[in-house]
């Protein structure tokens, strides 16, 4: 069917005019509704419900409901959580228990005799207000000592290690009336009034600050031992190397042994130091690198080797081991023997001694 054409719009009577909108209108055979456009002047459909259904039904997928609308998600509310017993104490952490209790001491028992014994064990827990070490030796009324203690250490593990080295030992070795029975301590609760919890609030303050003070203690103590183990692992230490014989028949012999020594060991690393110990009968001689594989590589190299027809001894020194050399504290015998050997050593640089030759 041919659309209705603008001159005849009033005289056609398929045409509407809407008064509120005022445009012309019609329903064609598609039962579609079109509207003039006089600015384009062109025919439009409305868009009503049969329309869009028409539309929808052209794109429809079978099996596929698509009439049905989306219901909004709610929001949940976060729901509070609340214990059971929101006013119930929570329960009390309970201490490391860090002390011991010693039965069996006798009467006239020290303070220092218990320390020595036990010290083995671990550090000691520090008194706030002294600063010794926790040690109580309970006594009567007449403070006479009752044969028992509570020793108090820094760390718990003190506790098993006292008890599996020191459990029926004897204090005082050989004497069986000595012998101690150790326990893990065992302590009561007291209960305490308001005066008394002020003392304890002041006395917990006190003794975090001495916990503090007794970590920083040991690690220090840690760190120093650890330095000093480090610097020990670069020291070497040779034994064997001249006898005492030969230094006094030979002055030139310290000082070209430092040499030979030194040249040779510095084909191994950077040698810092030394030192020939004139007063130790094993012929000892120190060699410090700078680096620890250095002195590692020169006990390896140097260690049953044979020197000047002798079988030498090379290790790592040990720290603890002292060696004697001229400069040090003598005795009158060392050092009247000590100027001999200069009056020697300048009497033959006096008649033009010989590297080679030997002194008299």
């Amino acid at each position: 069917m041919e659309k209705p054409k603008k001159a005849d719009f009033s005289s056609d009577p398929r045409m509407n005019f809407n008064e509120q909108t005022g445009k012309w209108s019609y329903v064609g055979e598609d039962d579609v509704s079109y509207e003039y456009d006089e600015n384009v002047g062109a025919w439009f459909p409305m868009f009503d419900e049969k329309l869009m259904a028409a539309q929808s039904s052209v794109y429809a997928i079978e099996g596929v409901e698509e009439t049905v609308e989306p219901t909004p998600k709610e929001k949940k509310k976060r729901k509070a959580t609340y214990d059971q017993d929101s006013t119930a104490k929570k329960p009390r952490q309970e201490k490391p228990n860090t002390s011991i209790y010693i039965s069996g001491l006798p009467a006239d028992v020290t303070v220092d005799e218990i320390k020595t014994k036990f010290s083995k064990c671990g550090v000691f827990m520090e008194d706030l207000e002294t600063g010794e070490p926790k040690i109580k030796i309970y006594t009567d009324a007449n403070g006479v000592p009752k044969g028992d203690a509570l020793v108090s250490f820094f760390k718990e593990e003190s506790v098993p290690l006292s008890i599996e080295l020191l459990d029926e030992a004897e204090l005082r070795p050989g004497k069986a009336n000595t012998k101690m029975s150790i326990q893990k301590a065992v302590f009561k609760e007291k209960e305490n009034n308001d005066a008394e919890k002020k003392k304890t609030l002041s006395g917990k303050q006190r003794a975090k600050k001495k916990m503090q003070q007794m970590h920083r203690k040991l690690d220090w103590i840690e760190d120093e031992s650890g330095k000093k183990t480090e610097k020990f692992a670069k020291i070497v230490i040779l034994k064997h190397m001249y006898t005492m014989e030969e230094l006094d028949q030979d002055p030139t012999l310290l000082l070209e042994l430092k040499e030979d020594v030194r040249e040779e060991c510095e084909r191994l690393g950077e040698v810092t130091n030394v030192i020939l110990y004139d007063k130790s009968p094993d012929g000892v001689i120190s060699v410090r690198f700078k680096e620890k594989e250095s002195a590692d590589a020169c006990v390896s190299l140097m260690n049953d080797r044979y020197f000047a027809g002798r079988k030498i001894s090379a290790e790592i020194f040990d720290g603890k081991t002292k060696y004697e050399k001229s400069g040090g504290k003598h005795t009158e015998e060392e050092d009247e023997a000590e100027k001999e050997r200069l009056e020697r050593y300048a009497k033959w640089l006096e008649e033009g001694g010989d590297a080679d030759a030997k002194t008299p």
